[in-house]
């Protein structure tokens, strides 16, 4: 028996878009808002595996006296000054994700489970000249409601590819939630190159996360070589992953950059490779380290910016014989 009808499961998000937009708001805005669409698939690397298929739809904009306004609301956050700049962000996303041979329709025990997830989040930052600090909630549906196979299939039959066959054994339909915190040290950009009018930076940073979905707890780091590095912090991407900026400033004309990074987390809990929480569901047993190793490039202008990011990610369940391999391409709306 279906938990929750389709049509019941997309008037819900509605309804949750709408109150956390309306609760979003109560601070004074400012005339500075980023749309962000981040589309990650294995299909940029030429593979159709595991971690298949994300997309994120973000909203974010910047919030004036922020601090001062939250504490005043009730509510208090450690490392928080009332003079911090501030942004708040909505996000609606999903993502799928697959065993290794798609053509098989019988249980693949010793691969991951097939899993559709959909997802609302909200969440806010607060930077200063040294540091950022990221809260972020979401909620969602895991299971048959989130529609993967539908996704999946459509794509595929599309791009005349095979449909895949093992959507039957999906993980069953499940709410989950996530709380998730990040924290970014600002180094200031040094001159990499006086003639070129290079700059280069060090961006390191630490976070976790608990809840239902997913905790872990991770580190990492990021280098970027470029121009006009001040304007923002990389491009968003699919968490869990290398923590990067949804807003960017867009003042000042063009700006460029390349940029590398690492991000290595703790899993103490996987649902898309643990199983559902509260039903017996395909599983299999994770790798606690898993450590993504990504690349890529960003370019700003007053308007837009675009930017793609390769992640190779190291195994994540024993007896996966692969690392993964996905690219991130970034879309961003200035207005």
């Amino acid at each position: 028996m279906r938990l929750l009808s389709t049509t019941r499961y997309v008037r819900v998000l509605l309804l949750a878009g709408v109150a956390s937009t309306c609760l979003l708001s109560l601070p004074a805005t400012h005339a500075e808002h980023v749309l962000n669409l981040v589309v990650e698939n294995d299909t940029f690397t030429g593979t159709d595996r595991h971690y298949t298929s994300g997309v994120m739809l973000n909203y974010i904009s910047g919030v004036e006296d922020g601090p001062r306004r939250l504490r005043n609301l009730g509510f208090r956050f450690p490392g928080m000054q009332d003079n911090d700049e501030m942004h708040v962000s909505l996000s609606l996303g999903h993502e799928i994700y697959t065993p290794t041979d798609i053509k098989v329709t019988a249980l693949q025990e010793d691969d991951r489970p097939y899993a559709g997830y959909a997802y609302l989040a909200a969440g806010f930052s607060t930077a200063n000249a040294t540091e950022i600090e990221t809260w972020r909630m979401s909620i969602g549906l895991v299971g048959p409601d989130a529609q993967g196979e539908r996704v999946q299939n459509t794509v595929h039959n599309l791009i005349e590819e095979p449909e895949a066959q093992g959507w039957r054994h999906q993980l069953d339909n499940e709410w989950v939630f996530t709380l998730a915190y990040e924290k970014k040290w600002l180094n200031r950009a040094w001159t990499a190159s006086e003639r070129w009018a290079l700059e280069a930076d060090v961006i390191p940073h630490f976070g976790g996360a608990v809840g239902t979905a997913q905790s872990y707890a991770g580190v990492g780091a990021m280098l970027r070589l470029g121009q006009g590095l001040k304007k923002d912090l990389g491009p968003p991407k699919v968490r869990p992953s290398l923590p990067l900026s949804q807003f960017y400033d867009a003042s000042a004309g063009n700006s460029w950059y390349f940029f590398a990074g690492i991000d290595s987390r703790f899993m103490a809990h996987n649902i898309f490779l643990d199983g559902n929480n509260f039903s017996d569901s395909h599983s299999v047993d994770k790798e606690f380290f898993v450590t993504d190793l990504q690349a890529g490039v960003v370019w700003n202008n007053p308007h837009f910016r675009v930017g793609y990011t390769y992640v190779m990610r190291s195994r994540e369940f024993k007896g996966q014989d692969e690392r993964d391999l996905f690219g991130s391409l970034t879309f961003s709306l200035h207005f």
